[in-house]
């Protein structure tokens, strides 16, 4: 009976108080040996072990386990909620209760693990980006300086600088909207549209020479 796997508390009270009956009974037969008091020390004692236990084991342990139900969901009870928890979560075994936990600890743990590998990424995101801006922009500042050094007044270098800036320039524009597209798609402001697609089709399409 104890190892059944949906266990309620009126089972576990009515198994409980049918010991302390038998050993009652046995405690009045060994004091007084007569079949009516042996039978109303089982009957009392098996009527106030059932409810005293049944009271203790809903009104302690399960307000223990609602407890640890709304930490781990973390919301305000509503009506229905409420009702919820007075007349279906009582009748939930302990078993049943361990595998919830288990199945939320499991869930923290991914959603942990997943923080830790998107730290990851962003780090090495950031290092990545430090370096793609500082090479359109110690170019930049290279051609600036030399022509400002006395390369302007040479009409077959300025000329050549000046568009090698604003090359770097445009580049450093581009990762400038390449950031500002991330964080549009980091705070939902934009939408990733997704389509299936043959990639032997559109690498035969990017390989065909123009014309």
């Amino acid at each position: 009976m104890l190892k059944a796997k949906n266990l309620s508390p009126q089972k576990l009270a009515a198994f409980t108080a049918l010991i302390l009956s038998v050993v009652a009974a046995m405690g009045t037969l060994l004091v007084e040996p007569t079949f009516r008091t042996v039978a109303i020390a089982f009957v009392v004692t098996f009527l106030v072990a059932y409810y005293l236990y049944l009271y203790t084991l809903q009104n302690f342990i399960y307000r223990k386990i609602k407890l640890i139900y709304k930490f781990i969901y973390q919301t305000k009870a509503t009506k229905r909620e409420d009702f919820f928890n007075k007349n279906i979560l009582p009748l939930k075994t302990i078993e049943e209760v361990s595998e919830d936990v288990e199945k939320w600890a499991s869930q923290k743990k991914e959603e942990l693990d997943n923080l830790r590998r998107n730290e990851a990424f962003r780090k090495e995101f950031l290092m990545n980006l430090s370096h793609e801006l500082k090479t359109p922009i110690f170019a930049v500042q290279g051609y600036i300086h030399t022509l400002l050094d006395g390369a302007m007044e040479d009409p077959t270098v300025n000329k050549m600088f000046l568009k090698n800036a604003t090359k770097n320039i445009d580049r450093l524009c581009g990762l400038l909207d390449d950031l500002d597209e991330i964080s549009k798609l980091e705070s939902g402001e934009m939408t990733i549209n997704t389509e299936i697609f043959v990639i032997q089709t559109s690498s035969a399409t990017c390989s065909t020479p123009s014309r």
